[in-house]
């Protein structure tokens, strides 16, 4: 019973970060017509996944200074208290904050669950356990845009983040009851690769920044820039003792470096629909943000599925399954920009099933194929950087949604004319990522007989 106990909360916080990732996808159109900020509305997004991103590298060292009981009662409170200042929000601005606090909390209980199933399950049940936190992760997916659309149809769209934040104080107080209170590590607490992370956030937040520059000239600099520190942190975590990505990261003729910019690319080409799609589609049709939200339940439906149907696949199959499955991402995340000018919702399902299929299909295999090409004592660290490259990818590509999405006109309010814009470029702009991401699909499984390159 107590440790059906733990892994019921690990479940709860589980189901908090990944439903209300998205949250935010279906009431943007409400929020904005209250608080109004939509040259910031991709923001909402990118400040999430940017404090996720922090917090989930952050975690196992905190946690040997902490443990996991009271780290995880905190990042419940901070997660929390980010849901009442997003719901209390009189401004974009505001809600920002709150955002990027529930992105450091969610974060935080994502890492936790992980770490406390190992240190708290024998290992005889972890792989059963996993299977069980993807299965929320994937109804938390499913069910969170549909919640906010929901939400938003009632002309409520702050009731949302009150109820996240309810769940936030139950789950404290669960962790209190019924978490083991073990005491932090006595080996001392291993550093954490802060600087890489300080200058990844900050290249996300200049190139978000220049789609809402007063000039081309500044939005160009400031995209220049962002785009080379991007590179900049890649080179720093190369040198860290605590290292985010394998040393493979940028070199693209490695199946490592390739496969960890094929993802990246994917991931940020797919955050189009996230960001502007409800709101584009109210301005020009006037759909209800709760039709998004079963567009985006279905992306995330076939996700799972696909996923289940390979997850039996010989690794022979590793090499069609990955050019597959990122050929069909490109066609879904290319085609929306078809479907959503012409306002056809089947086509638009069928973009974002497209999507879901795509990634279900490729991503087991992403994730062998990197376990096959690494070096041994590394084989953890490049198991786990596909999912910290693809948060990467979302932060980085909300961020650059945004420039096509203002420069369309959306930045000086809204209007018909700036929507009809916006719903082209915003998908458009996107072609050429899915190219090099399609270039970097066939790097990356061009050879099987390749012997991993020692640890530099």
């Amino acid at each position: 019973m107590p440790h059906r106990r733990r892994f019921a909360v690990l479940c709860v916080g589980i189901w908090l970060h990944a439903a209300d990732s998205l949250v935010t996808a279906t009431v943007s159109p409400a929020l904005v017509d209250d608080i109004g900020g939509v040259a910031y509305i991709n923001w909402t997004l990118l400040l999430y996944e940017v404090g996720a991103i922090v917090a989930g590298a952050a975690a196992p060292m905190l946690c040997q200074r902490m443990g996991i009981k009271r780290l995880f009662g905190i990042a419940a409170l901070v997660y929390g208290g980010g849901c009442l200042v997003a719901g209390y929000a009189p401004a974009m601005g505001v809600l920002l904050a709150g955002r990027l606090a529930q992105g450091i909390g969610g974060g935080m209980m994502l890492s936790l669950c992980y770490l406390a199933i190992q240190a708290w399950f024998a290992p005889s049940w972890w792989s059963r356990l996993f299977g069980i936190v993807s299965l929320i992760w994937g109804a938390g997916s499913l069910l969170g845009p549909l919640v906010g659309g929901i939400f938003a149809g009632l002309h409520v769209w702050r009731m949302a983040f009150f109820v996240y934040a309810a769940q936030a104080a139950a789950l404290w107080v669960l962790a209190f009851l019924w978490l083991p209170a073990h005491a932090p590590s006595p080996q001392p607490a291993k550093s954490w690769a802060v600087l890489p992370l300080l200058v990844l956030s900050t290249a996300t937040l200049l190139i978000a920044e220049s789609g809402v520059a007063n000039s081309i000239t500044m939005s160009v600099l400031e995209s220049v820039l962002g785009a080379g520190l991007l590179y900049v942190a890649a080179r720093l975590d190369r040198g860290e003792s605590s290292r985010l990505f394998p040393v493979q990261v940028l070199d693209f003729r490695h199946p490592v470096g390739a496969g960890l910019l094929m993802v990246f690319a994917l991931s940020a080409a797919t955050t189009g629909f996230w960001a502007y799609g409800p709101l584009i589609l109210k301005i020009l049709f006037g759909t209800q943000p709760l039709v998004a939200g079963y567009i985006l339940a279905g992306e995330a439906v076939a996700w799972s599925l696909a996923t289940l149907a390979v997850s039996k696949a010989p690794v022979s199959a590793d090499r069609c399954l990955i050019r597959v499955g990122a050929t069909l991402v490109a066609l879904g995340a290319g085609g929306y920009a078809v479907a959503v000018p012409a306002g056809v919702l089947a086509g638009m399902v069928l973009c974002g099933i497209l999507q879901g299929m795509g990634f279900g299909l490729c991503w087991p295999s992403i994730v062998h194929r990197m376990a096959r090409f690494s070096d041994a004592a590394e084989r953890p660290l490049a198991v786990a950087s596909p999912d910290t490259m693809q948060r990467i990818g979302y932060a980085v590509g909300a961020a650059a949604v945004g420039i096509a999405a203002n420069l369309s006109g959306l930045a000086a309010g809204i209007s018909g004319a700036a929507a009809k814009s916006a719903a082209f470029w915003v998908f458009a702009a996107f072609v050429p990522v899915l190219l090099l991401a399609l270039m970097c699909a066939w790097t990356f499984t061009a050879r099987d007989d390749l012997t991993p390159r020692a640890t530099t």
